[in-house]
């Protein structure tokens, strides 16, 4: 059981030690039972009641088995949903197979491609190489060795023709007839071939519509076998949309049964709070007519405070007004008082004054020789400063003197640092000249390696070509004289100081260089002048 109290407000006034404290009515006293007490904890701590904590336990255990169950199902392989993935996961891996199937081709057919390109590459260097001038210049004198053969032909066939016009007609017919029996063998020849071929494409031909015929007839049964499945699986797909139909139907009536228990519940927990609502407004009430209650009582002791204070009050004035009438009566005597009592603060007063101005002048003769001593305290102290300001001034002086040695040293010193980072640059110019022109030399090294291997390619190619043409019975004489080594197209020996190049003439700088092949107005003029039109040797 529990009582409600009623203490003191804020900014009540405190109750006098003396009194006592009135004893508790029946109306200020509110005795509650064990379950109001508990709902009242349980609205201040925000609980549910425990039914509806029941209900809402129940609901969410129904919620977990039902995921547990559904988890477990998936996993089952004898059900429709199993059977559909075991046909999905193996179409997964028929399609798996598929794929790595043509990946390998595709790699095969890389590899044939990147054949393909490599002789494409090798044809073109070929081409490339085709295309230099020494070979150019070597094909041309194949083609002239050709022409002089074809020349010779010619000429022995024109021979033989006027050696055979003697006999035409005999050798005429002759020809003929061998004309006519090598056509008809040769006719023969491709009648057989081709009757070969057409009895050859008729029998693959039959062969690939035999193929095609079974393959279109085990696609059909593969078709109907595939359709059957699906309508298997569409009946079974309407089944279990009905059953869910009707385990929805019930789930609704189940959860609309929970939903009407739920209105109930929220419905008495209204009337609940309804009826809570009165009890506090009850106490509400009785909380304020025990407030109004000490409000009455406060106010009836302001009352009492106030005439305690006016009738104090009242007692002073009277108090006063008899103070004032003893004073008008004895008015006279303290007129007397007063004029002895002036006179006497007067002497007083003078005898104070001459004691001040003694005092004064002491305080006068004291504050000069505090002054006197202090002017000659400050003078020392000054004295003491400007000696310590002289003393500080030649250790700056002196401070300055020494880092200005230092700056001198230092300045020094950079210029030393910056001659020898002068040197290192002059020298590292003169190592990267010296690098630079080993490394031209090395290039030029290099590039009289590649003639020279390029001159030996060259070499054996025309050698092989010279004597496939001495076999074929070819004149090899413009050969041999475009096979002469030497690059560059001149008529002149061979210039060993520039990787065996053979110039139009030897006139050549400082570095080994070919200079102009022109000839200005005045070389012509010589020339036009001269009684030869061959060139005398000006280049200018």
């Amino acid at each position: 059981m529990a009582t409600v109290q009623h203490g003191r407000r804020k900014g009540s006034p405190k109750t006098q030690p003396s009194q006592e404290a009135p004893a508790p009515s029946k109306e200020k006293i509110l005795i509650l039972s064990s379950k109001e007490w508990q709902a009242i904890q349980d609205r201040k701590n925000n609980k549910l009641p425990s039914d509806v904590q029941l209900a809402i336990d129940l609901q969410k255990d129904r919620q977990e088995k039902h995921e547990q169950s559904v988890n477990q199902v998936s996993t089952w392989g004898n059900t429709i949903v199993g059977k559909r993935n075991k046909r999905l996961n193996a179409r997964r891996l028929r399609e798996e197979e598929e794929e790595k199937a043509r990946q390998k081709l595709d790699i095969e057919e890389a590899e044939i491609k990147a054949a393909e390109r490599k002789a494409a590459i090798e044809h073109a260097k070929k081409l490339q190489y085709y295309q230099t001038d020494r070979v150019k210049g070597f094909h041309g004198a194949l083609l002239l060795s050709e022409v002089i053969k074809e020349r010779e032909a010619q000429i022995e066939l024109k021979k033989e023709i006027d050696n055979a016009m003697k006999n035409a007609d005999d050798h005429l017919l002759e020809w003929e007839e061998k004309q006519r029996q090598e056509a008809a063998r040769v006719e023969r020849e491709k009648a057989e071939v081709r009757s070969k071929q057409s009895a050859e494409l008729r029998k693959t031909q039959y062969e690939q519509a035999q193929e095609k015929r079974r393959l279109e007839i085990a696609e059909r049964v593969q078709d109907i076998e595939e359709g059957k499945a699906i309508q298997k699986d569409v009946e079974q797909f309407h089944k279990e949309q009905e059953a869910k139909i009707k385990k929805r139907e019930v789930k609704a009536k189940d959860l609309k049964k929970t939903y009407d228990e739920h209105m109930e519940l929220e419905k008495m927990i209204k009337e609940q709070q309804k009826i809570a609502e009165k009890k506090n407004e009850r106490e509400i009430k009785l909380y304020a007519n025990a407030k109004k209650k000490m409000a009455e009582l406060r106010k009836r002791r302001e009352g009492e405070l106030f005439q305690s204070f006016q009738d104090h009050q009242q007692a002073m004035v009277n108090h006063l007004a008899t103070l004032i009438k003893e004073q008008v009566d004895d008015e006279d005597s303290r007129i007397a008082q007063a004029v002895a009592e002036r006179d006497a603060k007067r002497e007083a007063e003078e005898v104070a004054a001459k004691q001040k101005r003694v005092n004064m002048q002491k305080e006068i003769n004291k504050h000069r020789l505090e002054t006197m001593n202090a002017n000659e305290l400050k003078q020392l102290q000054t004295n003491q400063d400007q000696s310590l300001d002289l003393q500080r001034r030649v250790c700056e002086d002196q401070a300055y003197f020494q880092e200005q040695d230092e700056r001198n040293k230092g300045r020094t010193m950079e210029e030393l640092e910056v001659q020898s980072i002068l040197q290192q640059q002059a020298a590292d110019r003169a190592k990267k000249f010296q690098m630079e022109r080993h490394s031209e030399l090395e290039a030029d090294k290099r590039s009289a390696q590649m003639v020279k291997e390029e001159e030996d390619e060259f070499q054996r190619y025309a050698d092989a070509v010279i004597e496939t043409a001495k076999e074929r019975g070819r004149p090899v004489g413009p050969l041999i004289k475009a096979k002469n080594a030497g690059a560059g197209g001149g008529n002149g020996p061979i210039f060993e100081g520039k990787s065996n190049l053979r110039p139009s003439y030897q006139a050549n700088d400082a570095y080994g260089n070919q200079l102009p092949r022109f000839a200005n107005g005045a070389a012509k003029r010589v020339n036009e002048l001269s009684s030869t039109s061959k060139r005398l040797g000006f280049v200018w």
